[in-house]
């Protein structure tokens, strides 16, 4: 996650989900956002002039879904004014979820990460929101843009519940690449047996859920009102 990208199509859907998901399970979730400093990246990605995904903002339809979010994100239409320490210090969305805002350090980054889980203390489940998604091996400061297997298994550990958010790729069909998403996760121990939720946002964003070992929630249908209510999401049942 990058600051440019507060407000885009994808947090508002992001949001409805993890408003409706406290909602319906009556507990705060946690959200740790792998926020990313673009000058850690490179050139190239501070250059980038993405994150304008906005045209929601103007779809009547759309706009019924959540219209205080609507209006909190009314005013991140001007890149300057997308500020997240800002943003989660005076959102509505606070009594249901609690941030975690820290930039991510690729020299410290279990240190990052352990930071993370002692924030999210008394939180069951944890969103973890990267630029890309899930990736089976480091690739230098590109890795700051995925979630690795050691930072599942260290969350865990911990009897965290894991939701993650994974960018569809340009160049693959959704299933093919949800395939291959599920493998990569399989062959590092990290089965998932709950649905996936799509997001129909282009590009798909995609929710996958991690129970760790032992801990059991009834996604299942929680799930299923949720894309009865808003109906620019489904659910894939490919496990």
């Amino acid at each position: 996650m990058q600051e440019r990208y507060l407000g885009d199509v994808h947090d508002y859907f992001k949001f409805l989900f993890l408003k409706f998901l406290s909602s319906n399970l009556k507990m705060k979730i946690g959200l740790n956002w792998y926020l990313v400093n673009p000058f850690d990246l490179g050139t190239n990605e501070i250059q980038k002039n993405d994150g304008e995904k906005r045209n929601y903002l103007f779809n009547s339809h759309l706009k019924m879904y959540d219209c205080v979010l609507i209006k909190e994100f009314e005013k991140l239409k001007k890149k300057k004014l997308r500020n997240i320490h800002s943003f989660t210090k005076h959102t509505h969305l606070k009594p249901y979820i609690n941030f975690f805002d820290d930039f991510i350090d690729m020299n410290n980054r279990k240190q990052w990460l352990l930071k993370s889980l002692n924030h999210h203390k008394n939180e069951k489940i944890i969103f973890l929101d990267p630029d890309n998604g899930f990736i089976k091996e480091k690739n230098g400061k590109s890795s700051l843009k995925y979630i690795l297997p050691e930072d599942c298994k260290l969350i865990l550990d911990h009897k965290k519940i894991i939701i993650f958010c994974q960018f569809q790729s340009f160049r693959k069909n959704t299933y093919s690449h949800i395939s291959e998403v599920l493998q990569n996760l399989e062959n590092c121990g990290l089965k998932t047996s709950v649905p996936i939720i799509r997001n129909r946002t282009g590009p798909n964003t995609f929710f996958i859920t991690i129970n760790p070992k032992n801990v059991k929630v009834n996604f299942k249908k929680i799930f299923e009102e949720y894309t009865k209510k808003f109906p620019k999401v489904e659910l894939l049942e490919i496990l």
